[in-house]
């Protein structure tokens, strides 16, 4: 398993503490402070690094595809698109898995659709003040 440690220093050299193989080990420094990884809260550059590597989309990209396509990632397949583009469709690829946590009571827990939307509800919310709410700002009903 890759570890990635991140480095968050002013200039100076941060070492990660890790008992795996040090050749298995990537020391990142960013110029400045990430602020949190809860995105709905940040749109921060640094913080953005570090949640693409860590949190998962239904769709990405596939720059190595000519033209660059857009994938499915913990979908199953591109969405079914119906009533003129109104409504999508998104099957959840089966088997994939939270990371352990005591949120889930110690058991293994699987991704469902419930937590997009959850995830959209957090963002949409006005109580989060969430910088990112201007990209789907009118875009979804429901």
């Amino acid at each position: 398993m890759t570890i990635l440690a991140l480095a968050m220093s002013s200039g100076q050299t941060a070492w990660a503490k890790s008992s795996a193989h040090p050749d298995k080990v990537l020391n990142l420094a960013f110029e400045a402070p990430d602020d949190g990884f809860d995105m709905v809260k940040t749109y921060n550059f640094y913080s953005g690094s570090v949640a693409e590597a860590i949190f998962e989309p239904l769709l990405r990209y596939d720059y190595l595809a000519r033209p660059a396509i857009l994938a499915p990632n913990t979908a199953e397949s591109l969405p079914v698109v119906e009533q003129d583009g109104k409504v999508y469709t998104f099957k959840i690829k089966p088997g994939i898995y939270f990371s352990p946590d005591p949120v889930f009571q110690g058991k293994k827990r699987e991704l469902l659709a419930r937590d997009y939307i959850y995830s959209m509800q957090r963002v949409m919310d006005p109580k989060n003040h969430s910088p990112s709410f201007s990209f789907i700002e009118g875009k979804i009903l429901g």
